[in-house]
């Protein structure tokens, strides 16, 4: 997938219509801009900016091979090979202009027969989303600060993620979203437990279970942020579970509320392990937290490990 620039139509046009109208009036010493001008953008049009183009490459070629020869003629000195300049107040003569005219007229209706079955799209904005920024720069949503502690593959995955709610495809969107998220909440868990997460134990559920025990922690420098807990497990709830069921699926709209969630718990998380980084390994008690929030979500991560274990994401086709 590229970004397409369609104003490079526009200015080819420009040229090809801006030769014509200096050749009918000008002298050919005049010429040497617009030839110059109009050969590049044809060229870079035929090696496939801002498209590769297949059926009207033919006329395309016919024409650049035109305005060449007459470059050439009129331009290059045959003996040395070298750029002259053209004197006097010769014209290109209307035969040559009409010419050229023809040639132009040829690939323009090759090139408007081709370009009406290419597969161009406009894909709106979402919510706040600009299309470009969605498509291209899903990670600037986060801080510089938080893309220093968030993995490269959480912030991959984020931008998959928006290139998907972009093209308006909600369900895979949120797939990417919630890896993005378990990938952070994986570092989290890892942060507090002060372990290494075994391969049997990489499941959101037992992230959430563990770290409800770690917030309940008497006595710990730094515990998990049990509102953050409670936060991660309503998506659990909301947007990972119920895609446990192939027929379910998610809106556009509602991948674009779960695009903004995503981006604030994943700060969340970044902030907190780096603040967690800034203090002492040993200390006072961490801070208080709202009671009975730890067993609530024990008791929320039991009742769902059933359904936890059978969501297996995995990436989805976005383009």
């Amino acid at each position: 997938m590229q970004h397409l620039n369609p104003y490079l139509f526009y200015d080819l046009a420009a040229k090809l219509h801006g030769l014509i109208a200096a050749a009918a009036q000008s002298r050919i010493s005049d010429l040497f801009g617009p030839l110059t001008e109009a050969q590049a953008a044809l060229d870079s049009l035929i090696k496939g900016d801002p498209i590769s183009i297949e059926t009207s490459k033919a006329d395309a070629t016919r024409l650049l091979n035109k305005l060449g020869n007459v470059f050439n003629r009129h331009f290059i000195d045959q003996t040395t090979r070298q750029i002259k300049a053209a004197a006097g107040e010769d014209r290109l003569d209307t035969h040559e202009i009409a010419s050229i005219q023809s040639l132009i007229d040829k690939f323009e209706h090759a090139l408007a027969a081709e370009l009406n079955h290419a597969p161009v799209y406009f894909a709106g904005r979402r919510g706040i989303y600009s299309t470009f920024d969605l498509i291209e720069n899903a990670y600037q949503t986060f801080s510089d600060s938080t893309l220093k502690i968030i993995p490269v593959a959480a912030q991959d995955e984020f931008g998959t993620a928006g290139r998907a709610l972009a093209f308006g495809l909600g369900t895979a969107a949120t797939v990417h979203l919630l890896r993005a998220v378990e990938i952070v909440l994986k570092q989290y868990y890892e942060f507090f437990s002060g372990t290494t997460v075994a391969k049997t134990e990489r499941s959101y559920n037992i992230y959430l279970k563990k770290l409800a025990a770690l917030s309940e922690e008497e006595g710990a420098t730094i515990r998990p942020d049990k509102r953050l807990l409670q936060m991660l497990a309503q998506i659990k709830e909301q947007y990972r579970n119920p895609l446990t069921v192939p027929e379910n699926n998610v809106s556009v709209e509602q991948a674009t509320s779960l695009f903004g969630l995503a981006a604030a718990i994943i700060t969340m998380m970044a902030e907190q392990i780096f603040s967690g980084q800034q203090k002492p390994a040993s200390g006072g008690k961490g801070r208080k937290n709202d009671s009975g929030a730890g067993e609530a979500l024990l008791e929320a991560a039991e009742d769902d490990e059933e359904s936890d274990e059978s969501y297996k994401p995995k990436k989805s086709k976005t383009g």
